[in-house]
C-alpha cells in the first residue's frame, strides 16, 4: 500500500512539472510562451475540427502548433529536470 501511495505522488509531481509548453525565445517569459502556445493550439484545434477533417488530427494538430510557433521566433526546446 505504501508503494502505490508513494508511486502516486511521485507521478503526481512529474505530471506537475509538465505543464510548460516546450518552446523558447530570447527575451520571452513563460507568461508570453504560454499566451502564444495557447493562441497556436487554439488555431490549430480550430483547423483540425473544421471539415474537411485529417486523417490524423492529434498528428496534424502538432504540426501546425508548431509551425504558428515557429513562425513567432521560438524554437523547440527539450525539456530536463
Amino acid at each position: 500500500m505504501r508503494r502505490i501511495v508513494l508511486l502516486l505522488i511521485l507521478l503526481v509531481s512529474v505530471a506537475a512539472g509538465c505543464t510548460r509548453p516546450p518552446y523558447a525565445a530570447p527575451g520571452k517569459d513563460l507568461a508570453a510562451i504560454n499566451e502564444d502556445f495557447t493562441d497556436c493550439f487554439t488555431k490549430a484545434s480550430l483547423s483540425v475540427n473544421t471539415p474537411p477533417f485529417p486523417n490524423a488530427p492529434l498528428r496534424q494538430a502538432d504540426k501546425e502548433t508548431d509551425a504558428c510557433m515557429v513562425e513567432r521566433g521560438y524554437t523547440w526546446q527539450f525539456l530536463v529536470f
